[in-house]
């Protein structure tokens, strides 16, 4: 028996090259191409569409129902029989754009309306920004997709990501390296700036 497994060539849906007056369309969504063999799998003669690979918690593809494994095969009106195609016309959306969507599922055909967004902050972050707390022991880097990639963490996910825990330092923390800080005191921070100002805002109030 021959199964897919959703772990081919990833490419997130964005618009890199757009007039300053454009706001790029945010989709929150990974996909993949079909391969021949994952076709054949899928009972299909010839590749023909695109995969869902991942959709992120909480963006516009979650919101219109987007699902894992989902096969997209029409977008805005327009058949999408390869990947390249489907990154062509992602390219040519601009936030706030509303249109239909036509995937496979399961064997069913699924009518889904997508609304795009704007990008959100957290997601613009792709520096190589560091900040270390030398008096407890702590190093934290900025969450860029190479990163990503290497810590295996899910395209959807922001935060900072811990690169030293030093325990010599005798302070009792639950942090290990390669976790990540999602939020500080119930507040969302996606840089390490964001991490240290908060950390020197309890320092100066005598908070943990």
């Amino acid at each position: 028996m021959r199964i897919i497994l959703t772990l081919l060539a990833v490419a997130v849906l964005v618009s890199p090259s757009r007039p300053a007056a454009a706001e790029p369309a945010f989709i929150g969504m990974q996909v993949q191409g079909l391969s021949a063999e994952a076709a054949a799998v899928l009972g299909m003669e010839k590749a023909h569409g695109v995969l869902v690979r991942d959709v992120a918690l909480g963006g516009p593809s979650a919101a219109a129902g987007f699902q894992r494994g989902d096969l997209i095969v029409r977008l805005n009106g327009k058949e999408i029989d390869t990947f390249e195609r489907l990154i062509e016309i992602v390219r040519t959306l601009e936030a706030g754009s509303k249109f239909k969507v036509i995937v496979l599922r399961r064997g069913e055909t699924i009518d889904l309306t997508l609304e795009t967004g704007k990008w959100p902050v957290a997601w613009r972050v792709n520096d190589k920004a560091f900040a270390a707390f030398p008096n407890i022991g702590l190093t934290v880097v900025s969450m860029s997709d190479k990163l990503r990639r290497a810590l295996a963490i899910r395209r959807g996910s922001t935060g900072v990501a811990v690169t030293l825990v030093d325990n010599s330092k005798g302070l009792p923390m639950d942090l290990k390296r390669g976790e990540l800080i999602l939020q500080v005191n119930q507040e969302p921070i996606w840089t390490p700036k964001q991490l240290d100002s908060r950390y020197r805002e309890a320092k100066k109030a005598g908070h943990r």
